[in-house]
């Protein structure tokens, strides 16, 4: 499952709310603030990134490509919880030399399941990676020091490179240059992201990943939480497919999701999430995904809550909600693997994340597009709809954007969260 949603960005934020009494006033706003969040906009201004470099052997040499003239090994790739495996763009993988895996002089093809719906894609030969943080101060060109900076080592494993056949114009922009380091990096991991100081589109998201073994010594130190939501986990592994069928395919590694598992083999039995509009409540398990700059609710989940699209506008360029005002909705091209469609939104009263210190984590006038991801058992022809996808504009800043020619962004608002820490073996999205 390859998740990553690259439209464009922006981003919102919380207002404060003061305590009645004045000796408890400080603790007080930040305790509701803590509970309560309001002004969370449509699309986030930012998602996590990691530098990343490639090598055939353990200790090899890292393998570079030509950029203007001089040889290069660093890869920025996006760090994404939404997506199974680790995607090398094809534009990428030709500038390293990388080959394919292949069976009878054929190269091997693996089917994967995107945003915008199915893609085919090569594998790669087995590799070895190793990461380095996403900082201002990281030097990513000392060739003397590489072990001392790319210091997260994982392999060998074979990647996925593509997608194969994509669309050009747009779509051929988007994904011909897009690196994502899926949830097989994050494997007994602990990533670390600073969002305090991401304020405009000129901002990164400062991104870290540490070994469990390293939390008492990591450098910097990692941050202390104070709300946790607990994860599960689901592989969606069953819903690709690899041809030949006995070829080795890429690695698949589940991904986490805010509520119960949602799938039989996967691990966890938790509280879910809870969405509510106009009185009306539902529950639901939703990805979580750093790759996707905006969050969906499920067609099923948001009729539940009393909307639905008009007849016939689901997917078209003119999506339209029923059960929402025409002016309290808006409209977003999603895209990323798989292709691009329109979808429309709105801002639900509230969708409130359940903590295991027992105060939830309530979003106010929560915005999600309204959109099936559906993926489909090859062998069984069963098909599995996601609940929704919890992105990164309810975690970083945000703001709502017009497209058109030239998109009108407005209400660009900073997050409401300093730090938010992925534990991937303990199961917990920390929060302060």
């Amino acid at each position: 499952m390859n998740m990553f949603t690259p439209i464009t960005a922006p981003g919102t934020r919380n207002r404060f709310l003061v305590g009645v009494l004045l000796a408890f006033c400080a603790f007080n706003s930040a305790k509701v603030l803590a509970q309560e969040i309001d002004g969370v906009q449509p699309a986030a201004i930012d998602q996590p990134r990691i530098n990343m470099l490639v090598r055939r052997q353990p200790n090899g040499p890292p393998l570079s490509a030509n950029v203007g003239g001089d040889a290069t090994f660093n890869v920025e790739a996006f760090l994404d919880t939404g997506a199974s495996e680790v995607l090398i763009s094809s534009n990428t993988a030709d500038g390293l030399g990388l080959k394919h895996e292949q069976v009878n002089r054929n190269d091997v093809t693996f089917n994967d399941v995107g945003v915008g719906g199915d893609s085919r894609f090569d594998v790669s030969e087995p590799l070895y990676l190793a990461i380095a943080p996403e900082t201002p101060t990281v030097d990513t060109n000392d060739k003397t020091n590489i072990d001392g900076v790319y210091t997260q080592r994982y392999g060998p494993f074979r990647a996925e490179i593509g997608p194969l056949g994509i669309m050009s114009g747009l779509m051929s922009m988007l994904t011909g240059d897009l690196d994502v380091a899926g949830v097989p990096v994050m494997q007994g991991k602990v990533v670390v992201m600073q969002l305090k100081d991401v304020n405009n589109f000129s901002d990164k998201i400062q991104t870290y990943v540490y070994d469990t073994k390293e939390r008492a010594t990591a450098s910097p130190p990692i941050p202390r939480t104070t709300r946790h939501v607990q994860l599960s986990f689901a592989s969606f592994a069953k819903f690709t497919q690899t041809t030949p069928a006995n070829a080795a395919g890429p690695l698949i590694c589940e991904n986490p999701f805010i509520g119960p598992s949602p799938l039989p083999n996967g691990r966890a039995a938790i509280p879910p999430l809870v969405a509510t509009h106009h009185g009306k409540s539902v529950t639901g398990s939703w990805l979580l995904d750093t790759g996707a700059v905006c969050s969906m609710i499920s067609q099923h989940e948001a009729a539940a809550i009393g909307v639905t699209y008009v007849n016939g506008t689901y997917g078209t360029g003119d999506a339209q909600l029923l059960g929402v005002p025409a002016d309290k909705q808006f409209t977003l091209s999603i895209g990323g693997i798989g292709g691009m469609a329109k979808s429309a939104g709105f801002y639900m009263d509230k969708l409130t994340l359940p903590t295991r210190e027992g105060k939830p984590i309530t979003f106010l006038h929560a915005p999600v597009l309204v959109s099936d991801i559906t993926v489909k058992d090859p062998v069984s022809g069963k098909t599995f709809t996601l609940d929704g996808v919890f992105g990164m504009n309810f975690l970083v800043a945000s703001a709502k954007i017009s497209e058109g020619l030239i998109p009108d962004i407005e209400n660009l608002t900073p997050g409401a969260f300093k730090w938010v820490v992925f534990d991937q073996p303990g199961g917990t999205l920390g929060f302060d």
